[in-house]
């Protein structure tokens, strides 16, 4: 029976279970992660099982949520987390190396693979045909014991993208779309698979954008095909040899199925104070801006960055508008370095923050009462940006189409 990415990679990883709607399934995991704001319980966790060595194929705890240092806490845990990493054989990430997700894709990201995250964000991974579900730290903690993940079998929605993205149109705006038709909870219980001719548009960093905010569909998993896309990402990381194909087989069905147009697509933009508040971005045209945060595991890419670098070549920012950038990684940070691009932006009048989560989790960067602050960010719930009369936008940083 023809079966699709999503039914392969459920099937490779099964040891409990069948195939069978709505059956708790046992899946092997490969891969885990943790960051700073849960890491911490998960490795007492560990010294509470009396654990000698994670048993997975590879496990990282990064340091990317609470990177203030306005007293002891913070630094303390990082200490405790870095201890940790070396007595039970983790990878670690220190503050400053950026945000797990890209981070993760970078370095660890496999086709094929099965990763769970105490980070509700890890699906993002499913930008290399890896099949990446947020869980609880329980659960990562016993997977890193080597016990299989527990689930209900998920339904497999397949959304059909056709056409051409237009001109000002990026990637963003599809998982815009989707939240638009369906809002936050569309997703419940379902693995969403891409599929389809529109995907050739899309390399590994759309699709990246696409995968992390599946969470805010509440989808299980986000899943695209290992196919080019994710060859050609692997070789510009370093890791071709990695590549492994995971395509749908021809006939593969779904127990769901969607199609969106992508020369149909406008910009889009959530207004506050939901991720499924989706309106045309002209429809909103002409409302106050108070501040830009360009950055989060939502919008990663060096280009989401060097976009609004080269908008704002040359120009002064606003007066009365405070342009935040909060480089993803430290590879980033050097590219935009590298390529002139941090100095355009300096200059500008941007301030430029650590690599790491920063605003997107009200870690500072938090705008001033009722006043619009336009992100690049995956959430806009009241109150996460750490002010409580919040007034939180999302949308793409950039252009579809070259500024030059």
């Amino acid at each position: 029976m023809p079966r699709n990415v999503a039914q392969k990679l459920i099937a490779a990883h099964l040891v409990e279970g069948t195939l069978e709607p709505g059956a708790e399934i046992g899946l092997r995991v490969d891969q885990t992660l943790t960051q700073d704001a849960t890491g911490t319980m998960v490795m007492l966790e560990l010294e509470a099982m009396g654990l000698d060595r994670v048993r997975t194929e590879l496990s990282v705890q990064y340091v990317d949520h609470n990177l203030l240092q306005t007293d002891e806490k913070n630094p303390d845990d990082h200490l405790f987390l870095q201890s940790a990493a070396e007595r039970f054989g983790l990878w670690f990430s220190k503050a400053g190396n950026g945000v797990s997700h890209p981070v993760h894709q970078a370095h660890f990201g496999r086709p094929g693979a099965l990763l769970i995250g105490s980070d509700s964000h890890t699906c993002a991974a499913g930008a290399l045909g890896m099949l990446a579900i947020g869980v609880g730290g329980l659960e990562v903690a016993m997977a890193m014991a080597g016990q299989p993940l527990y689930v209900t079998l998920p339904e497999i929605w397949g959304v059909e993208l056709t056409g051409t993205l237009p001109d000002w149109v990026s990637a963003k705006d599809v998982v815009l779309e989707m939240l638009r038709r369906h809002g936050v909870s569309g997703g419940v219980g379902r693995i969403i698979e891409y599929h389809g001719s529109g995907l050739a548009q899309l390399d590994a960093m759309d699709r990246h954008v696409i995968a992390n905010m599946g969470a805010e569909l509440g989808a299980t998993a986000t899943v695209f095909p290992a196919d080019d896309s994710a060859r050609t990402y692997l070789e510009a990381v370093g890791r071709g040899e990695q590549f492994e194909a995971w395509e749908a087989d021809e006939g593969a069905s779904y127990d769901l199925t969607e199609q969106i147009n992508l020369s149909e697509l406008e910009p889009l933009i959530a207004r506050p104070s939901s991720p499924g508040n989706v309106v045309p971005v002209a429809e909103v045209a002409g409302e106050d801006v108070n501040q830009v945060v360009i950055g989060s595991s939502a919008n990663p890419g060096l280009r989401d960055f060097a976009v609004v670098a080269e908008i704002l070549d040359g120009h002064q920012a606003h007066s009365r508008v405070s342009v935040d950038i909060n480089p993803t990684s430290r590879e980033v940070l050097a590219d935009l370095i590298t390529g002139g691009w941090l100095g355009a932006l300096v200059a500008a009048g941007a301030r430029i923050h650590q690599s790491g989560c920063m605003g997107c989790i009200g870690m500072g960067q938090a705008p001033a009462s009722g006043r619009n602050s336009l992100r690049t960010m995956p959430r806009n719930f009241p109150g996460r940006s750490g002010t409580e009369e919040d007034a939180v936008w999302l949308c793409s940083p950039r252009p579809r189409r070259p500024l030059r």
